[in-house]
């Protein structure tokens, strides 16, 4: 494998797609899709193709030279990234034309939105408060709702539980986020970005992610309240050791700035959708 092509292929960031299965997951628990070549399109669509695209597209424009999501030390990028994220974007939107037309409609979308989000001339990552809310609703609540619509049918949506679900999915994103931002401040700056963990600066980004998980847990309450409330004890279990090493983390960085870097974040990152990914298979399996 050549140099560039095995720096394209890094990019892609493809370990990072695994972050966003939980939403996946959750939303196969209400589905319960056959295990069949749509749900297989549904995962490489998202997983393989959407996710690493927008990661490349973004890289692209952004130019990094310290650590982002996944990659410690991320190449630069050439000409043949673009066209790759190009090529699979549109091998996506192909592909989703033969689950439906509404799964159709949420991939391109995702699509758009990712690129006016990285795209120098528009760059909405630059404001702080929308771009939070684009990401969380396009990653979250988005992806959510585009497997119902295409593995199921909108009628789901008149279960209560489907709904505070999906709210839920965009808290999940509201955790994350910031936290990926928190050691990218400087650079961030320096670019002319000002992220919503940038707006409010490490201590306001630790407190905020933690409201965003306690309303994340919140709607997972209302999802399984009544006969199904196992599953939120079960949900608190499995996410204890993630709770704690966040308030670990956290009082550690208001003490000594030092510990808000890359390593800790990952780590965050890795252990948060670990647990999470491992939870909804438990639900899918029960």
């Amino acid at each position: 494998m050549n140099t560039n092509l095995r720096n394209t292929v890094k990019l892609l960031r493809l370990p990072f797609s695994l972050f966003l299965l939980p939403i996946s997951l959750f939303s196969f628990y209400f589905i319960r899709p056959e295990f069949n070549i749509q749900l297989i399109l549904v995962m490489v669509i998202w997983h393989f193709l959407v996710f690493p695209a927008s990661n490349a597209y973004n890289s692209y424009h952004d130019k990094d030279e310290g650590p982002i999501g996944a990659l410690k030390a991320p190449p630069k990028p050439t000409d043949q990234l673009l066209k790759v994220a190009n090529a699979m974007d549109s091998v996506a939107i192909l592909l989703s034309l033969l689950i439906n037309t509404a799964f159709t409609l949420f991939v391109i979308a995702f699509i758009a939105v990712s690129r006016l989000y990285s795209n120098r001339q528009i760059r909405l990552k630059k404001y702080p408060i929308s771009s939070f809310m684009i990401v969380c609703l396009c990653q979250g609540t988005g992806v959510f709702c585009a497997n119902i619509f295409g593995l199921s049918s909108a009628t789901l949506f008149l279960n209560p539980s489907v709904v505070y679900s999906a709210i839920a999915c965009y808290f999940f994103i509201g955790t994350i986020y910031p936290l990926t931002q928190i050691y990218q401040h400087e650079a961030d700056a320096k670019d002319g970005v000002k992220t919503i963990s940038l707006l409010l600066g490490t201590k306001g980004t630790f407190l905020f992610s933690g409201s965003m998980f306690f309303l994340a847990t919140l709607f997972i309450y209302l999802s399984f309240q009544g006969e199904y409330i196992n599953n939120f004890l079960l949900f608190v279990l499995i996410m204890l050791p993630a709770t704690l090493y966040f308030i670990s983390w956290a009082i550690k960085s208001f003490k000594n700035s030092t510990h808000v870097n890359f390593k800790n974040t990952m780590v965050m990152l890795i252990l948060s959708s670990m647990l999470n990914n491992v939870y909804f298979f438990i639900l899918l399996i029960k």
